[in-house]
């Protein structure tokens, strides 16, 4: 009886040992639970609401700095599970703050997520059907990245809704672009903010692009838009077709340089009245509402 008692006894122990382990990694967070803190972490508000001018940009440069900060974190957590379902969910999470105002990076902080983020999702998720809503959302941007990735998602995804948004969403990045060009043409003491934001070489090889040929790739790609994918809704409900036609509109008749459209209307007195009678002259269009 003691022999059998010496042999269960450092069996025992090891089962204690095995299974006190194995709580231990139970109670471990799963990938899933560590985003869902991340994302509470990254929406946390970085202080009390500003109440002045001076304030509102110290404010500004808080909640970019934190998001920065916090979007490393969700791509520290992709690299750590590449395999995961919420892999990706993180990927989009560190590469959702677009910069669409171009604040000085002294400001705001350095994106340092934003590049390695978008480089494995080019590489790992580029077929995923769940892009689109980031596809729309970087059309706002300025940085390189987004066109390298819109550019991925047209040569490589095979989801018509996905394709549709990316097609679209190039389109506007590459206008927007564009005006933002002309803007530090006619403002060159801005162009040291744009350089520490996207990267000196990067503006100084834009400034040398055709300012012809890219307001015509636009437009093919608007047209291209409307005749592939003009019936697909997209994520805010918006058909592709009308907002293709919208910014088409906007180039071919409100962009600098081109005649505006004639618009009437009544004047302060009550007299009927044309842009057109005005040509010639300087006007001043005051556009506003109630709401």
């Amino acid at each position: 009886m003691p022999a059998v008692t010496r042999m269960i006894h450092p069996l025992l122990v090891a089962l204690t040992l095995m299974a006190a382990a194995g709580t231990a990694q139970d109670k471990r967070p799963t990938p899933s639970e560590q985003f869902q803190a991340l994302r509470k972490e990254y929406n946390r508000m970085p202080g009390p609401p500003p109440k002045t001018d001076a304030e509102r940009m110290q404010y500004i440069g808080r909640v970019y700095k934190h998001h920065n900060e916090v979007a490393v974190k969700f791509l520290a957590l992709a690299e750590k599970h590449p395999k995961d379902a919420i892999a990706l969910d993180a990927l989009i999470q560190a590469v959702w703050h677009v910069n669409t105002i171009p604040w000085p990076v002294e400001v705001i902080g350095e994106d340092t997520a934003r590049p390695i983020g978008f480089e494995i999702i080019i590489r790992d998720h580029i077929q995923s059907e769940k892009l689109g809503p980031l596809c729309q959302r970087v059309s706002y941007g300025f940085a390189k990245e987004y066109e390298a990735f819109l550019r991925a998602i047209i040569a490589k995804n095979p989801h018509k809704h996905v394709q549709a948004a990316a097609k679209l969403s190039l389109g506007h990045y590459l206008h927007n672009r564009l005006q933002r060009v002309e803007l530090l043409r006619e403002q060159p003491e801005q162009a040291k903010e744009f350089d520490g934001l996207y990267g000196k070489e990067y503006m100084a090889a834009l400034q040398k692009r055709d300012r012809q040929k890219e307001f015509q790739e636009v437009e093919a790609i608007f047209e291209k838009s409307i005749k592939e994918h003009g019936d697909v809704k997209l994520p805010d409900g918006e058909m592709v077709a009308d907002r293709a036609k919208m910014e088409l509109y906007e180039i071919r008749n409100l962009s600098v340089g081109r005649v505006a459209p004639d618009i009437e209307a009544e004047d302060q007195h009550g007299k009927r009245f044309k842009l057109s009678d005005y040509r010639g002259k300087v006007v001043l269009l005051d556009f506003w509402s109630y709401v």
